[in-house]
């Protein structure tokens, strides 16, 4: 059966899956249903599956201090970007005990 995809238009696809084969193409929606069908799948929002590269973007331009600042750009809550980021305090931030001699 597999030979006779070719021969598939998108007016031959069900009214009830004919947008999905719309964006993904006919052939793309046969593997998806070659792979999945039958099966209960959800699908995640678009915002969802761009997270993860937002807050890699967010904690690249992280300094330590500038929370209020992403908020504003991201349009996140402050709270949100402490949960992305932490809590402040750039990984290469001296403290006061890296100024303590040691020495006797």
């Amino acid at each position: 059966m597999d030979e006779w995809v070719n021969d598939l238009d998108i007016e031959m696809i069900p009214d009830a899956y004919r947008e999905f084969a719309e964006l993904i193409g006919v052939i793309g929606f046969y593997k998806l249903a070659q792979a999945f069908g039958g099966s209960t799948i959800y699908i995640p929002k678009a915002d969802t599956i761009l997270r993860p590269a937002r807050d890699h973007h967010i904690k690249q331009e992280f300094n330590g201090y500038n929370h209020a600042e992403l908020a504003r750009k991201y349009d996140l809550t402050e709270k949100w970007i402490r949960e992305i980021c932490g809590p402040g305090h750039h990984k290469d931030q001296m403290t006061i005990f890296d100024f303590i001699d040691e020495t006797p």
